[in-house]
């Protein structure tokens, strides 16, 4: 299976993931690659409608 790669930027700058499913599967393979990472959650970017990953923690029942 091949890594989840990001498919550009945003204007904002961050990583851009084309699907939902790609920034999940990018999140979860995070700890194996780099433990010291941060990230807990994707979510939808309004800029460009991509996904891209954060540090935040996930916000109510989203």
């Amino acid at each position: 299976m091949t890594r989840p790669r990001p498919n550009g930027t945003c204007p904002t700058g961050k990583l851009r993931y084309r699907d939902r499913i790609a920034a999940l599967l990018a999140l979860a393979r995070i700890d194996d690659i780099d433990p010291r990472r941060r990230e807990k959650r994707a979510y939808r970017c309004p800029r460009c409608r991509g996904w891209h990953l954060t540090s935040r923690p996930p916000q109510g029942n989203r």
